[in-house]
């Protein structure tokens, strides 16, 4: 058996949390532990043919045993009482595991058969910690809090502690003999105590921390034991991260303080957020881009996650390509906007695997119907679209891929999905299309893409038409657009039409064309939609 020890200092974390940075393509609650026993305290790696007993408040990790084969271990587990045990299987493999623990009240985790156990550890184990700082060992992300809480003390001359939204202390600038009782007993205990949290909670400034972003001023309170203090919430998008307290030193508070304590914020806002989403999207990321490699690697991929790579399958490609990748925010925002596609996606296809692809979020739909699952996954996709924009308050669009015939030949549309979105990123109005709505569009422009890499490939009258007569161009380019109908061509472009007649003559005498022709009207045709597309584009 191998444990991580938590003391028992307090530093707890939810199940539901831990399954929630694992995501629902690696590991699924079959079963929920009883309401008083959701916690988890520890987590312990138990072999199946490990006789040691585990401990009340941990989350078990069987190793060793598949589905109704571990019946035996999880026998002699029960006794302990643990918050959970996770058993690699699905649903259907681990009903008789599900009914053994199902009055005991021990939950039941399904873990996907690709997940490593080392990696599902240490989402688990970097989740506890998280909730308070072990003293021996800090995570990356306290490592990083502790520097920002330092740099920020000595900007400012005080002393700095940022707590997670719980009042829990994540990090804290080194200790001097001039701290008040506050921060030396927040610092000891791992948490604010609870008289002076309810001080200030009476006095209204935990409700304006969390409504803005700008620093909250408290006098001190001789009486209470309190210095000065500046406060600010840490704060992501909607969402509060915690919140940073600086507490006056021997010498006044710096002149700039505010400035710095803003800095210091956002700072820890993107420390925070990164670190959240790390481990979920970096493994989903793995498999995402393993599945659409178009090597080997695809079969085992797949197998391992309990996907038929020989079923037909398809692509989805979600763009959020309007938000800042910078702000903490919006990086927020699209772990969640995965989270919102993983459940979505999981309920159509359990085996659904939804992960980042560079700046965008894939949705891979395995075991198809290659006739009847296109309607689905339409309805499937534009229900992920309207739940972005309702409860992310952002707008995202969504290219639908074709259903191919083998998981394995999906590579090959990937190029194909990305030119939709790319089609639908000039159309702001269209949310969800598919390849067959936009072919004609993309196929064109994937032939001015073409066009575009031969620079031999040019007209010379055209190319001096576009850059001397823009206004010419753009109306031939109308005309021929318009079946050469002078009429509609003058409505588009809101001229007389004698404008355009006298706008066609002078085109074809600067670019030498004879519009009789033909072969030089569909010429004319695509040199001019290459100018229009280049400009566009740059």
């Amino acid at each position: 058996m191998k444990a991580l020890d938590i003391d028992d200092d307090g530093v707890v974390t939810l199940l539901s949390d831990v399954l929630e940075d694992l995501g629902v393509d690696n590991a699924r609650l079959l079963l929920a532990p009883d309401t008083d026993n959701m916690t988890v305290r520890e987590t312990v790696i138990v072999d199946a043919e490990d006789e040691d007993a585990t401990r009340p408040g941990s989350l078990v990790m069987l190793i060793g045993a598949r589905g109704r084969v571990a019946l035996p271990a999880i026998r002699r587990i029960i006794s302990s009482r643990p918050t959970a045990v996770a058993v690699k299987g699905n649903e259907r493999e681990l009903e008789a595991v599900a009914e053994l623990l199902q009055s005991t009240g021990i939950g039941l985790v399904a873990v996907a058969p690709g997940l490593r156990w080392d990696k599902f550890e240490s989402v688990a184990v970097d989740r506890i910690r998280e909730r308070g700082v072990s003293g021996g060992n800090p995570t990356t992300v306290h490592r990083d809090l502790f520097a920002i809480a330092q740099t920020t003390a000595t900007l400012t001359n005080g002393h700095v502690v940022i707590e997670d939204p719980g009042n829990r202390v994540l990090a804290y600038s080194p200790a001097s003999n001039d701290v008040d009782e506050l921060r030396r007993l927040s610092i000891l205990a791992r948490r604010g105590p609870e008289r002076y949290q309810k001080l200030l909670k009476e006095s209204g400034v935990y409700k304006h921390l969390q409504a803005t972003e700008e620093p909250v001023h408290v006098e001190a309170n001789p009486d209470a034991g309190l210095r000065e203090r500046v406060a600010i919430g840490i704060h992501a998008g909607s969402r509060v991260m915690g919140y940073i307290w600086l507490q006056e030193g021997a010498e006044p508070l710096a002149p700039n303080t505010d400035r710095l304590m803003i800095g210091a914020a956002r700072h820890a806002a993107i420390e925070l957020v990164r670190h959240r989403n790390q481990q979920s999207q970096s493994m989903r990321e793995d498999r995402v881009s393993s599945l659409l490699s178009g090597t080997a690697q695809v079969h085992s991929q797949a197998q391992s996650a309990g996907i038929d790579p020989s079923k037909p399958a398809a692509l989805v490609l979600i763009s959020a390509g309007g938000l800042d990748q910078s702000a903490p925010g919006q990086q927020l925002r699209r772990g969640e906007l995965s989270n919102l596609a993983s459940i979505h996606a999981a309920a159509y296809r359990p085996g659904a695997v939804v992960g980042a692809l560079g700046t965008e979020t894939a949705i891979i739909l395995p075991d198809l119907d290659p006739v009847k699952s296109l309607p689905a996954i339409n309805r499937l996709v534009n229900t992920i679209v309207r739940d972005a924009t309702t409860h992310l308050h952002f707008q995202v669009q969504a290219a639908v891929g074709p259903i191919v015939p083998r998981l394995d030949a999906l590579y090959a549309t990937l190029d194909h999905v990305r030119s939709v979105l790319k089609v639908l990123q000039s159309t702001p109005s269209i949310r969800v299309a598919s390849y067959r709505d936009v072919e004609t569009t993309v196929l064109t422009n994937e032939l001015l893409d073409l066009l575009e890499t031969r620079k031999g490939l040019r007209h010379q009258g055209i190319a001096k038409l576009c850059d001397r007569y823009p206004e010419f161009a753009l109306t031939l380019l109308t005309y021929l657009e318009f079946f050469g109908d002078v009429n509609r061509c003058a409505e588009e472009l809101a001229i007389h039409r004698n404008t355009v007649h006298y706008r066609l003559r002078r085109a074809c005498e600067e670019a030498g064309l004879d519009l009789q022709s033909a072969d030089e009207r569909l010429l004319a045709h695509l040199q001019i939609r290459l100018w229009t597309y280049a400009e566009a584009r740059s």
